[in-house]
């Protein structure tokens, strides 16, 4: 039978347009934004200063026919202020898109929304039917660790470093290591409380030069130390007072007593492991769609299942958990475990598999 011929006088538009608008009106807006950063004009109204239409059209080289509507556009989606027919930065610009501000967020926006971004082939990237698996030394990139960087600094890193400073032997801490480190900002954070604490940023061997940069910029190349190799082989030292591993365990998530046997040995006798990785909600059941995505892009595919098990688990692997924290940031909330070494020698037997209860 064929499809009728629709009357097109006749054809109802229902209210679900507008939201359907909508939509589309939030990939305009990241493109509007993605043109201000790129024509430099966050920078431009950087520091207070305010400049009238046809002056940041000549000074950014843009056609003024579309000046007006490109500043009200920027407007309503509250990255910059008019007054007096001048234009200057609103207070989210000046802190998150200005290069000079410490939590500038422009390489995580390039990394999440640019040409290299999952979002942008994420037909295919839905196709996959496992995590993508990298050589050793062709991922993470070294753009990515300094985008990365940017983002723990949207509230995650500063709930971390709190929770660890408040541990009652933090001022006797003399030693960290830095598991995993990249950025190296969650060891910086606690060097610069405890001034007597130093340490290693451990990381893939071109990661380093990145980490070093962070390490300069912070002023902490007399305290800390990037050391390149490979987790799962390498020598990570030992003598440490405190073990930091931030979203490191996802690659573990299978063997995850032999990765915390290798903790073990580098930690001093009651010293601290600090844990910072997402779980899956209860059940395995996800209640934001496109945060749950995101954080599945950054995790090898999969948060970490059974948060209710992960104390015993640390408790057969020789720690005794003296703290759980939910830690709010650009992801939802990651939860924070704060652990000892104990005295007692586990004997590190593989715990029962339990599958994931969301399919990989």
């Amino acid at each position: 039978m064929s499809t009728p011929i629709p009357i097109l006088r006749d054809l109802c538009v229902p209210e679900t347009a507008s939201s359907l608008e909508d939509i589309l009106n939030g990939f305009r807006a990241h493109q509007v934004l993605k043109a201000a950063c790129e024509l430099g004009v966050f920078e431009l109204l950087s520091k207070g200063q305010s400049f009238e239409r046809e002056e940041i059209v000549k000074r950014v080289g843009i056609n003024g026919m579309f000046i007006r509507s490109f500043l009200l556009s920027l407007m309503e989606i509250g990255l910059i202020n008019e007054k007096d027919e001048k234009y200057s930065n609103s207070d989210m610009a000046e802190t998150f898109l200005v290069q000079s501000s410490p939590l500038y967020q422009g390489g995580w926006i390039e990394q999440d929304t640019g040409k290299d971004s999952r979002w942008n082939d994420l037909t295919e990237h839905l196709k996959k039917d496992k995590p993508e698996s990298y050589a050793f030394d062709q991922a993470p990139k070294t753009d990515f660790i300094k985008a990365l960087g940017q983002r723990s600094l949207r509230g995650e890193l500063q709930g971390v470093a709190h929770e660890v400073v408040s541990w009652d032997k933090f001022s006797e801490a003399r030693n960290v290591l830095d598991l995993g480190g990249g950025h190296g900002l969650y060891a910086i954070a606690l060097c610069q409380v405890n001034t007597d604490l130093q340490g290693v940023i451990f990381d893939k061997p071109h990661v380093i030069p990145e980490t070093n940069v962070f390490i300069e910029n912070y002023e902490m190349s007399n305290r800390l130390r990037a050391q390149g190799g490979d987790i799962d082989t390498d020598d990570i030292g030992e003598g440490y007072d405190i073990v930091l591993a931030s979203h490191v365990l996802y690659k573990f998530r299978k063997n995850m007593p032999e990765f915390f046997r290798k903790i073990r040995q580098a930690l001093k006798p009651n010293g601290l492991l600090v844990l910072n990785h997402w779980f899956c909600s209860p059940g395995c059941i996800p209640t934001d769609g496109l945060l749950e995505m995101d954080k599945a892009f950054l995790s090898f595919g999969h948060p970490l299942c059974y948060i209710e098990k992960f104390n015993g688990l640390l408790k057969d692997c020789g720690f005794r958990v003296i703290s759980t924290k939910d830690i709010p940031g650009t992801f939802g909330t990651s939860n924070l475990h704060l652990a000892l070494k104990t005295e007692a020698v586990p004997d590190f037997l593989q715990p029962e598999s339990v599958p994931c209860c969301s399919p990989r």
